[in-house]
């Protein structure tokens, strides 16, 4: 070893990020018999769903009885998860809505029993790279400077971060406008009476109408409430209310939401505060400003809460995000880049890795939701293809998560965990099959490996 180097390590596979797609990354090519390194920030895994707090999962749409059947979620490592996460009691309506605690804990448990080996608290510094091809990527923890070497590499940092530090090219904001998606600081609130504040939103909200839903059996609840600056919707009058009165100001009308977390039966899940300027997650500056304003925000809507909400008198907040909540950054450069057209179009692809009908889904001042284009010839959803994973000018370089191949618009619509899942599985197994072939990353058929997915109990249908 290098004597500037206080540690090293080896793997056929060398995943970075720890988030759900790392995870399941990680979780594919130890199956697949290879041996794995995985490096994560945090002292965590699930990144988004875990640290940030991303709970619940978005659907799919690919049924029609999402919340009773569940998708089809094109990953055996999903079904996995949902169902162990069920039997803790850290999950309902099919793994859809979660607990961030119990994940973390059973997302490490999945990984660890695998073989793979953890960095954790342990950043991307470097990349070893030559002719196209990576040797090791150069990482700092609190033991120094280690290099990790390997035979292939999946960048499933969400920000393209290895990708970047290669290299590789990449694309990052809206091609019109060059700002990216707006982001939030996420939060939990404890202590709230859901039956008290379900009986105080039946006087603005029908039951299944203005994105609000209860189910009194499990304790779900899930509510979403825009601002004047969007559609109208009944609980406004109650935020306008509270600007008049100095409790708001009218950047928090901007987005709402609030969910149940599953297993919690006295908190709900905030998706907010959401903001439009400092959205660079690759500026460290842009993030700090965040977590600083986003507090400020959080104790100023928990204080709302409390003074015009039934049921949250007593409400307290229990956790806030470690992470910001980043919905697009930087895209890398892939063989193939997912456009809009394919989205709305229903577009198919020989090497499909996964399938999806989320909408278009783009934040901002007037939230962009752009359901898919009625197609007579085609089944209703999209696919992915494994080109998308394959980074343009590298044998050994895939990408999983939300910074895959794409443009800005259709981004917007794979960005969802349940496909960062599915995602990161493919790009495992895609990676080990190379190593086991001796063949560049590219080389690998898309339909082959759709077909190990499958056979490992991934459901495409």
């Amino acid at each position: 070893m290098n004597t500037k180097y206080q540690f090293s390590s080896e793997a056929d596979v060398v995943v970075c990020g720890g988030g759900v797609s790392g995870c399941m990354a990680a979780m594919a090519a130890a199956d697949e018999g290879k041996s794995v390194v995985l490096i994560e920030q945090f002292g965590q895994l699930g990144g988004s769903a875990t640290a940030g707090l991303v709970t619940p999962l978005m659907a799919m749409f690919m049924e029609a009885k999402e919340m009773e059947k569940g998708d089809p979620c094109c990953s055996y490592l999903s079904e996995e998860l949902n169902a162990r996460m069920l039997n803790e009691g850290g999950a309902a309506c099919n793994g859809r809505f979660f607990d961030p605690m119990t994940m973390r804990i059973i997302l490490e448990d999945m990984v660890v029993k695998r073989g793979v080996k953890l960095f954790y608290h342990t950043f991307l510094c470097d990349v070893d790279v030559a002719d196209g091809a990576i040797r090791a990527v150069v990482v700092q923890n609190k033991s120094g400077r280690g290099y990790i070497g390997g035979k292939m590499f999946i960048d499933c940092t969400g920000d393209g971060d290895l990708g970047v530090l290669a290299g590789a090219g990449y694309r990052k904001g809206d091609e019109e406008t060059g700002k990216n998606q707006p982001v939030s600081l996420r939060y939990l609130v404890g202590g709230v009476d859901v039956p008290a504040f379900d009986a105080f939103v039946r006087e603005y909200f029908v039951q299944g109408q203005h994105n609000y839903w209860y189910d009194p059996e499990s304790g779900g609840l899930e509510i979403s409430v825009t601002s004047h600056s969007y559609d109208k919707c009944p609980l406004t009058p109650v935020f306008l209310k509270a600007v008049e009165n100095g409790d708001l100001i009218e950047d928090d009308l901007a987005y709402w939401q609030m969910f149940y977390v599953a297993g919690r039966r006295d908190s709900m899940s905030l998706n907010n505060p959401e903001f439009f300027d400092h959205t660079d997650a690759s500026n460290a500056d842009d993030m700090t400003y965040i977590q600083v304003e986003g507090k400020k925000a959080i104790l100023r809507q928990l204080r709302f809460y409390r003074k015009y909400f039934k049921g949250f008198e007593n409400a307290y907040l229990s956790e806030i995000a470690d992470m910001v909540g980043v919905r697009e950054s930087r895209r890398l450069e892939a063989d193939v880049m997912l456009t809009a057209e394919d989205i709305v179009s229903h577009r198919k692809f020989p090497d499909a890795i996964c399938r999806n009908n989320y909408p278009v889904d783009i934040h901002g001042k007037k939230l962009r939701l752009v359901n898919h284009q009625e197609n007579e010839n085609t089944a209703p959803y999209y696919e992915i293809p494994y080109g998308c994973l394959t980074v343009r000018g590298f044998e050994n370089l895939l990408v999983a998560g939300r910074c895959v191949g794409s443009d800005f618009v259709a981004q917007s619509s794979l960005r969802i965990q349940p496909i960062c899942r599915a995602l990161g599985e493919a790009a495992g197994i895609g990676a080990a099959m190379a190593c086991e072939e001796g063949k560049a990353a590219r080389e690998i058929d898309g339909s082959d490996i759709r077909e190990k997915m499958i056979g490992r109990g991934a459901r495409f249908e």
